[in-house]
């Protein structure tokens, strides 16, 4: 215990010395997705106060007519991120202590997975080392500053971690494999496309073990983890599909998220592996990694047979990885499904990881009595090697100051391809994209798109507004000022004090609509609850969840 301290420490270290570009007032947060997210965490923050059991509308983004990341993007990166709100209002110190704290458990977690693989606490700290300093690393973290897929970075060991255990550990247990339940579950909730692409390499090591999979035990556990995968994330997937399902939303169209042109301008070129001339993205491998599997050559004669297997997988698969990243490859021709990675290199997450893996492992055989002083000798090498890199590609001039972000950017006539808060407005219904013109014309109230009616004492407050009615002819369509998005509710209450619950539907514009008739005179309220599906799959992921703590619990201190 005294030493897994002691390595965490040092981890703890490698993780400050990474992120002192991040501590400068000065740096760039705002560049590229940068400033999706601090506007993001902006309008979840305002949709809890709000009152919205499920925050999921942005109800101030797009002119006020609501807009929703969290239906349709992974969740992790809008929710934990608020916690520190403890501590801090603002939203650009809330991100970066965020990414720390990625920084830091990314390199635990790759420290956990290569001490279980090896049984060496020093091999295991030169990967952390050499996944926490990795060129890609920097790249995605300050000049993409990609959250999403930098969240991953702590998900993809606890995978593998996983995966190995199936295989290799001597007890056929559920509990040897949490690691790689609780890594499926932090992959799709923080990028489901890399997740995606992590199953799909996951279910190529189950081929190099097929073997393995004749034992009824290893199956059932698969079969649980799966299980308990899709249960935890059903309060995510679950209204994402039913969006799906039942409404064209921009970022579903074939060619909205897999834009063939950018897949290929940046695509990768070899050279580009040794070194990028670019002055924004790095797409080395790293001297350390590179010289690490040099080694393999030595090293692979001096290998333990219980890691073989997956020493030769990482290193194919990390190979393969870097090869599709490159220009001359023809991803651009793959399936759609495939193309979602928008970006070839992408995959060079995959590669750094693969490789850190493997180029510890080397360095550890080809040292003669590898302790923790060669562990720290190629640690300083590392951090010396990536620091070029870090002075050439990373901004200090900030375009951006939260407050020009609050309570949002509007939507007008100078707005382009990108918008602060809305990206490129893939999250739009397909109808109110092509109607682009109209939510930047639109007054904020409810329009008569058909017959007549009067209209009067309209209020409205976020997903919630109220309008007393009468004079209605049949046939009347009105549109509210709401974005269509499901979970909208509305009732009417007349007269009497009689209720009914109204149908809606989209607007030609992408609004939310409701058909009236001649005998509605009263009041009309809409809030947005959700749908009852919605409300399930929450009960659903909420349960397992406390089911397999639960589960925990008596594994560790009661049946023990």
């Amino acid at each position: 215990m005294k030493d897994k301290i002691k390595d965490y420490f040092i981890i703890l270290i490698f993780a400050i010395i990474f992120c002192i570009p991040l501590f400068s007032p000065d740096f760039n947060i705002y560049g590229d997705d940068g400033i999706q997210h601090i506007a993001r965490l902006m309008g979840t923050t305002q949709s809890i106060a709000e009152g919205q059991i499920l925050p999921l509308i942005m109800s101030n983004f797009c002119n006020g007519f609501g807009y929703s990341w969290n239906i349709f993007y992974s969740p992790i990166t809008s929710y934990i991120p608020l916690i520190f709100t403890i501590f801090t209002n603002s939203f650009e110190i809330i991100l970066k202590i965020f990414m720390f704290l990625i920084t830091f458990l990314s390199g635990i977690t790759m420290y956990e997975f290569v001490k279980k693989v090896t049984k060496n606490r020093y091999t295991a700290l030169l990967a952390s080392a050499i996944y926490t300093f990795a060129p890609y690393h920097l790249t995605d973290m300050y000049n993409r500053v990609a959250i999403a897929e930098l969240a991953t970075f702590i998900f993809i060991p606890l995978v593998f971690h996983g995966m190995y255990n199936i295989f290799n550990a001597e007890e056929k247990s559920f509990t040897k494999s949490l690691p790689l339940c609780l890594g499926a579950v932090g992959l799709i909730l923080s990028q489901i496309v890399i997740a995606m692409y992590v199953a799909i390499i996951c279910f190529i090591y189950l081929l190099v073990n097929i073997k393995k999979l004749k034992d009824k035990q290893v199956l059932k556990i698969l079969g649980i983890d799966i299980l308990l995968i899709l249960l935890l994330t059903s309060f995510y997937t679950v209204p994402l599909l039913e969006h799906r399902i039942s409404t064209d939303y921009e970022v579903f169209k074939d060619g909205r998220m897999e834009r063939t042109d950018a897949l290929v301008f940046y695509k990768v070129d070899p050279i580009d592996l040794v070194y990028t001339e670019a002055n924004s993205l790095s797409f080395e491998i790293g001297l350390v990694s590179i010289i690490g599997l040099v080694f393999t050559i030595f090293a692979y004669k001096k290998l333990d047979d219980n890691i073989k297997k997956i020493y030769w997988f990482s290193l194919v698969a990390g190979i393969l990885c870097v090869v599709f990243s490159l220009r001359f490859f023809p991803f651009e021709k793959l399936p759609a499904t495939l193309k979602m990675l928008q970006f070839t290199f992408r995959l060079l997450e995959f590669s750094t990881f693969f490789f850190a893996f493997i180029a510890a492992v080397n360095f550890s055989l080809v040292i003669k009595n590898f302790k923790m002083v060669d562990v720290l000798v190629l640690s300083v090498i590392t951090i010396l090697l990536i620091v070029p890199l870090a002075k050439k590609n990373i901004s200090y001039e900030k375009k951006w100051k939260e407050e020009a972000l609050w309570p949002a950017v509007s939507v007008n006539e100078y707005t382009g391809r990108v918008h602060a808060g809305c990206a490129s407005f893939e999250y739009l219904p397909s109808k109110a994209f092509e109607h682009l013109d109209y939510i930047k014309q639109r007054e904020n109230k409810t329009y008569i798109l058909n017959g007549s009616a009067q209209i009067e004492n309209e209020e409205k407050n976020g997903c919630k507004m109220s309008i007393d009615i009468s004079n209605v002819k049949n046939d009347t369509v009105i549109e509210l000022p709401y974005i269509y998005y499901l979970g909208y509710t509305a009732q009417f209450t007349d007269i009497n004090g009689d209720m009914r619950e109204l149908d809606l539907y989209e607007s030609d514009n992408g609004f939310v609509a409701i058909n009236l008739s001649e005998d509605m005179n009263g009041n009309i309220t809409v809030l947005y609850n959700g749908t009852a599906l919605m409300w399930i799959s929450y009960a659903v992921s909420f349960i397992t969840f406390i089911g397999v703590i639960t589960f925990g619990i008596y594994k560790k201190f009661i049946k023990n």
